[in-house]
């Protein structure tokens, strides 16, 4: 009976496979699977679950903010790449310089005759602009490295009365600063570098325009590099003759008399 019943089962590969599947889903490491996929399948991971017992608002955790930066319009460009950042600062860089700043050194200067003065004008306007608005994308970016690099988050409950600190589990301060230290940080530094390069092309910009707008003087004393700021000529534009000076001192002197006498009416000189 037994060598029939072995015969039979050898004839029935379905039964074989399914007998063989059985016996391998009954080993513990295949166990310890499937148990392991169900409770990923009903209760998602750890980090989900520790995320859903967070009390901290969804919009004001660090990790909710990078990733609104990072899918921002214009807070986006430093996480797309150093190629893609540099482009888009430089085209911001001659939007300002072409639409903004060069009509408006125009006005100060002569673009026929003074040409070079009207370019190094327009080109400290438009380094001023350019960092104003990479100074607002560094102070976004700056603070969500510094909430992800903390193992603390200050939120508000409804409003600005109620404030309250979280801190974070070591599994969730693990995730952020991983994100800040390798994703957030360099943006941060490549930001810092768009600044100091902004600014020291506006300071440079500035001094070769004092050099190159500096008046020149004609050897009258007049207002110049080298002929100093005081001459005969501008003190008698703006200072009062010294005999009318004097002229007024006795007259103010003579009235002083005059008022000192009881009998003398008194005479009030006004200097106008």
């Amino acid at each position: 009976r037994a060598f029939t019943m072995s015969l039979t089962l050898a004839r029935c590969p379905a039964v074989t496979s399914v007998t063989r599947k059985t016996h391998q889903n009954r080993t513990p490491s295949n166990r310890a699977r499937v148990v392991a996929r169900a409770s990923d399948a009903r209760e998602g991971s750890l980090l989900d679950a520790m995320d859903d017992a967070c009390p901290v608002p969804r919009d004001q955790r660090p990790r909710a903010q990078y990733e609104e930066l990072r899918d921002g319009v214009v807070q986006s460009w430093p996480a797309r790449g150093a190629a893609g950042y540099a482009a888009r600062v430089t085209g911001l860089f001659g939007f300002f310089y072409g639409v903004v700043a060069y009509p408006i050194a125009c006005g100060s200067y002569d673009p026929t005759s003074q040409f070079t003065e009207t370019c190094v004008s327009a080109l400290v306007g438009a380094s001023g602009a350019t960092a104003a608005m990479v100074l607002n994308m560094y102070n976004g970016w700056s603070y969500v490295r510094d909430r992800l690099l903390s193992a603390t988050v200050e939120y508000e409950e409804t409003g600005w009365y109620d404030g309250q600190v979280y801190v974070k589990d070591p599994e969730m301060l693990a995730r952020d600063r991983l994100l800040g230290t390798y994703t957030v940080r360099p943006v941060v530094e490549m930001l810092r570098k768009t600044l100091i390069g902004c600014g020291a092309t506006a300071m440079i910009s500035l001094l070769a325009l004092r050099v190159i707008d500096a008046p020149s003087g004609q050897g009258r004393g007049d207002f110049g590099a080298q002929q100093g700021y005081y001459s005969e000529m501008s003190a008698a534009k703006y200072e009062e003759d010294e005999e009318e000076e004097e002229d007024m001192e006795q007259m103010q002197a003579s009235a002083f008399r005059w008022s000192s006498d009881a009998d003398a009416p008194a005479i009030e000189i006004s200097r106008e």
